[in-house]
């Protein structure tokens, strides 16, 4: 059997996967694992894992257990083993939903667009490339992930759905706010940028009216204008659209369009990093 290519999108609160075979999410949390008297059911995606010796929980499962606070590492790089952990966990629920079998990978994921340096970037293609041993629920599944290809959350997004133009990117994530400015199909360094907060971070959705005004702060910062073509995604892209309509008057969601092996597939703007990535590897490694 052939190599796999996928895009994954390891987020903190939620990874995203995209492939030829369409999409998978689960949630990311995870917490060291504990001996359970009563084995509660708490979602689809409860995973219980081991990896190098490291024993934990995984998923919804983990996010209720987890007793250190949210089972997530936030930060401005993704270049730790829990993003490892994570990628192997996104390749496992992929191929047992799509395709069990495959062992080999290529693979696009993303880092913040802040940390997306030679040094962030090869630190973090070097954790995830080569050969891995995981046990999931009992099964021990061997991997190896090949070509590695490291792209900026937001910019690589734009890949979902390209167009002419100069288009503004506000992805949204749970510790992070990337906002990526592309012109014919360029990344803009001089108008992008990563802030250091995000929806787990500043309150959740109840707090969607603060959120939505740090981001017109951020990227009046960047010197955006009210009348540029701005495109949203991420988890919320729905409920802060209408708050950042206030400010841009040309504002969308960023609607991914998969080319799966079964035709051109439509997304929710959650996926739109995942099938990014997965657009970007499937043009380098395809």
């Amino acid at each position: 059997m052939g190599k796999l290519i996928l895009g994954i999108d390891a987020g903190n609160y939620r990874a995203k996967t995209a492939g030829p075979y369409g999409v998978d999410s689960y949630r990311t949390s995870i917490c060291d694992w504990f001996p359970r008297n009563i084995e509660e059911d708490f979602g689809e995606d409860d995973m219980e894992f081991a990896y190098e010796g490291r024993r934990g929980y995984a998923g919804t499962l983990a996010s209720y257990e987890d007793q250190y606070g949210g089972g997530a590492m936030y930060g401005d790089s993704k270049a730790h083993v829990d993003t490892l952990i994570r990628a192997l966990l996104a390749i496992y629920r992929y191929t047992q939903k799509y395709c069990p079998g495959f062992t080999r990978f290529d693979i696009v994921a993303g880092q913040p667009i802040i940390s997306h340096k030679p040094g962030e970037k090869r630190k973090l293609a070097d954790l995830l490339r080569g050969k891995h041993t995981i046990t999931v629920n009992g099964a021990t599944y061997r991997y190896e992930i090949g070509e590695v290809g490291i792209a900026a959350e937001g910019s690589g997004a734009f890949m979902a759905a390209p167009r002419k133009g100069t288009y503004r990117i506000i992805d949204v994530g749970s510790g992070t706010v990337n906002c990526a400015t592309i012109t014919d199909n360029r990344h803009i360094n001089t108008a992008s940028a990563t802030f250091n907060y995000g929806v787990e971070t500043t309150g959740g959705r109840d707090n969607i009216d603060n959120i939505a005004r740090a981001v017109i702060r951020s990227t009046t910062q960047l010197k955006w204008r009210q009348s540029d073509n701005v495109l949203v995604c991420g988890g919320i892209a729905s409920d802060l659209l209408p708050l950042l309509a206030e400010h841009y008057a040309d504002i969308a969601p960023l609607i991914p369009q998969l080319n799966a092996h079964s035709g051109a597939q439509i997304h929710l703007p959650t996926y739109a990093n995942a099938v990014g990535f997965y657009e970007i590897a499937r043009l380098a490694y395809g």
